[in-house]
């Protein structure tokens, strides 16, 4: 089989998000759990124990209550914060417990 028109894997994968958009968002939830440990450290990422969204929320769950206060503060600078890092919106609050 012989394929006389080429496609660019780019536009291939963007064609497949396309088509399916909740696997997409899926993709952005994941990245989003991802990046809570890169962007906020080592030291939030130690006493973290669990993180995962369900229903557009982020569930963090913290060991140092003493951390966990100084999150609660700052929550909607976390959900700017990795929305923009997620490259779109993909969580509307975050839950730290």
């Amino acid at each position: 089989m012989i394929r006389r028109k080429t496609v660019r894997l780019g536009e291939t994968l963007r064609l497949f998000w396309k088509e399916n958009p909740e696997l997409y968002h899926k993709m952005l939830e994941a990245r989003v759990q991802r990046l809570w440990g890169e962007l906020f450290g080592p030291s939030v990422a130690r006493y973290t124990t669990n993180v995962y969204v369900k229903n557009r929320i982020l569930y963090v769950f913290m060991t140092s209550s003493v951390v966990r206060s100084e999150l609660v503060a700052m929550r909607k600078r976390l959900v700017m914060t990795l929305n923009k890092h997620a490259g779109s919106d993909v969580i509307d609050d975050v839950m730290i417990r």
